[in-house]
């Protein structure tokens, strides 16, 4: 979610002020505001962050605009104060139902709710983010580690020398099949299928053969005898 902040606003806010540099100085504040805010903004978030300065405060030849690990932090230079940059920056945010503003000045958070984006004061925002990322610590304190993945255990020098020794006169071309010859299928000899002639014209019937004998069936007389032998003169 898109934020902007009141740099020295949330400073004093947050407790900040003369906690580096012995008596403090704001470069220094300015410096400890920036690295607690990426102790407690999510990183996915830190790209859509702007902290916004008064320039009266500005060191000298520090640009006007400038990258704290993804922080982007603005002076307001050309502005009567922070409030009046945070205002026009609110004025012309692309998604204001999407952005929250940090400050607990009134005329900041009137900006905000104009545009219908969300205004928090910088004392209940500090807090609300710091308990939130320690809870998320917590959470991922807790978590079982990942499984470690098993390790094969490592072969001795001795025995991979044994196996060396052991298999290094085998040929592994003798390993291999032999390749057995292809066996050549003779072809089985043509018989000899007659041609089907003309259709020949009707057999005559020879004097005392039947009209079966003419068909290649026994004919009669042949039948006769065969009745005889097994039943008699009849």
């Amino acid at each position: 979610m898109p934020l902007i902040i009141d740099g020295y606003n949330l400073l004093f806010a947050a407790g900040l002020v003369g906690s580096v540099d012995g008596e403090g100085s704001f470069e220094g504040e300015r410096r400890a505001l920036l690295d607690a805010l990426l102790r407690v903004i999510d990183p996915k978030e830190l790209t859509q962050t702007v902290v916004v300065f008064d320039s009266a405060k500005a060191p000298p030849g520090l640009p006007r605009v400038y990258n704290h690990q993804q922080i982007t932090v603005r002076f307001a230079s050309g502005y009567t104060d922070a409030d009046e940059m945070i205002e026009e920056l609110i004025r012309d945010h692309h998604a204001p139902k999407r952005l929250t503003v940090v400050s607990s000045d009134h005329r900041v958070q009137r900006a905000a709710r104009r545009r219908r984006a969300t205004a928090i004061d910088s004392d209940s925002w500090y807090r609300l983010m710091r308990q939130t990322r320690q809870r998320i610590r917590q959470q991922e304190a807790l978590k079982p580690p990942p499984p470690k993945q098993p390790t094969a255990p490592a072969i001795p020098d001795s025995e991979v020398n044994e196996w060396l020794e052991f298999f290094g006169d085998i040929d592994v071309d003798e390993l291999a099949p032999k390749e057995s010859p292809t066996k050549r299928s003779t072809p089985s000899p043509v018989e000899d299928v007659p041609t089907k002639s003309a259709k020949p014209g009707r057999k005559k019937q020879q004097p005392g053969e039947s009209k079966e004998g003419a068909l290649g069936v026994f004919d009669d007389a042949y039948l006769k005898k065969i009745a005889q032998e097994f039943f008699g003169d009849t």
